[in-house]
C-alpha cells in the first residue's frame, strides 16, 4: 500500500520553509473499526484503551450517537501486519459479535476551506458582539444619567 502524503513543493532558499515543511508531513494511515453493533461507552472505552497499547499507534478516535460508539479510528505510524494482528486480537476480545476493518484515511488531517471560512465567520461574529456590548454599556450609562 502506498501511503498518501500532503505535500507542498519547497524550493531551496524559499521564505517560510519551516511552515511549509510542517505541511509536508506524512499523512498517517488509519485503521477503521466498524462494530456490527453499537458499543456501550463502557465496552467501547475498554477497547479504545487496549488499542492505545498496540505498538506503532499514534492516536485513537471514536464516534457514535449519544453514549454509544459506532466507529473507531486507529492512526498508525505505518501499515505493518503485526500491528494489524494486535488490532484484530483486541477487536476479537471486545467485539465477539463481529466487526469490519478497513485501512485508509478516514478523519481530517488538515483544515479544509470550510474550516477557514467558519473560523473567519466566528471571528467576525465575536468582533461584532464585542462592538455591540461596548455600545450597549455606553447606552446604559447615558440612560442612568437621565433618571
Amino acid at each position: 500500500m502506498v501511503e498518501p502524503t500532503a505535500s507542498t513543493h519547497i524550493s531551496e532558499g524559499q521564505e517560510g520553509g519551516e511552515q511549509q515543511q510542517e505541511e509536508q508531513q506524512r499523512v498517517l494511515p488509519e485503521v477503521q473499526i466498524v462494530p456490527h453493533r453499537l458499543l456501550s461507552e463502557k465496552t467501547g472505552m475498554k477497547l479504545v484503551e487496549e488499542l492505545k497499547t498496540v505498538g506503532l499507534v499514534s492516536r485513537v478516535a471514536y464516534a457514535g450517537p449519544g453514549d454509544t460508539i459506532g466507529y473507531i479510528w486507529v492512526e498508525v505510524f505505518g501499515f505493518h501486519e503485526k500491528t494489524m494482528e494486535r488490532i484484530r486480537a483486541a477487536c476479537d476480545k471486545y467485539l465477539p459479535f463481529g466487526y469490519d476493518l478497513s485501512v485508509g484515511r478516514f478523519t481530517k488531517y488538515r483544515k479544509t476551506v470550510s474550516d477557514y471560512i467558519r473560523e473567519d465567520m466566528m471571528r467576525r461574529l465575536r468582533e461584532k458582539l464585542a462592538e455591540l456590548a461596548e455600545k450597549g454599556g455606553e447606552g446604559e450609562e447615558k440612560e442612568e444619567g437621565r433618571r
